[in-house]
């Protein structure tokens, strides 16, 4: 499709726009992600068969409820990192991993470092805030990108333009840009991954808000974007049930420090 210029569509999915099936389910992964969970389990609480679960799951979402649990489960353990001192392998535990080596490899996939190394990088950002940086091949054709952030917000913040596989912030983006707020940027197209999705952080945030954002202002394009033009990118606050964003940003660069 080629990108015209249209305005993006808030990334937020709260309860506003989920039934209450639904909203129950993300209710009891809020509250039971540690345990042993599993999408049959989510369906028996919607009251849907697996299959019709999944689908509705998805729709709503944008995700499958495997990973959305599994998003979840890592978000609380980015926090548990950032906010305490307790031995990896003991958060491993306590968000429902029984294996260190595949909590640890799947933090990595998602969060960009290995669990132990969160707080390493935790302690350069509170030194030395991160620099803009740019991700892609810049023989690719460009997308020319206009932020809008919500008022409240000005223009005092940092903001991440980055290409996904799919429209929700899972798994490492395949290229983008981490820029100060202010002209429209220039991104080029990333094959495999033609969901922009845009995070704003404002300046002056904590570090742990800056790792483990609490309710980030967000923003997705409606569609998928595979050519060259133009985007109007407008930018909201999450909702509560939000996919958390779970890649430490900073880590794709690291020129931090």
């Amino acid at each position: 499709m080629v990108a015209t210029a249209v305005t993006g569509v808030p990334a937020a999915v709260g309860t506003a726009t989920i039934g209450p099936a639904l909203k129950s389910v993300l209710d009891l992964v809020a509250e039971r992600f540690h345990e042993d969970l599993t999408v049959a389990d989510l369906a028996d609480e919607a009251g849907y068969s697996p299959f019709h679960f999944s689908r509705l799951f998805v729709a709503a979402m944008r995700v499958p409820p495997a990973r959305y649990l599994a998003a979840v489960r890592m978000d609380a353990a980015k926090r548990m990192l950032l906010t305490g001192d307790d031995a990896v392998i003991d958060v491993a535990t306590a968000v429902g991993f029984d294996s260190l080596s595949s909590f640890s490899r799947r933090f990595r996939t998602s969060v960009g470092v290995p669990p132990g190394a969160l707080r390493h990088l935790a302690d350069k950002l509170a030194d030395h805030p991160a620099r803009p940086f740019q991700l892609g091949d810049a023989r690719q054709a460009t997308v020319r990108i206009t932020p809008v952030l919500p008022v409240a917000l000005g223009d005092k913040a940092h903001l991440w333009l980055g290409w996904y596989p799919q429209p929700a912030p899972v798994g490492l983006p395949r290229g983008g840009v981490l820029a100060e707020f202010g002209d429209p940027v220039d991104l080029p197209l990333a094959p495999g991954a033609p969901w922009l999705l845009g995070f704003a952080v404002p300046k002056g945030l904590d570090v742990t808000e800056q790792l483990a954002p609490t309710r980030p202002v967000v923003a997705v394009h409606h569609g998928p974007i595979t050519e060259a033009g133009s985007v109007r990118l407008v930018f909201a606050a999450a909702g509560a049930d939000s996919v958390p964003l779970l890649t430490a940003l900073p880590s794709l660069c690291r020129k931090v420090g």
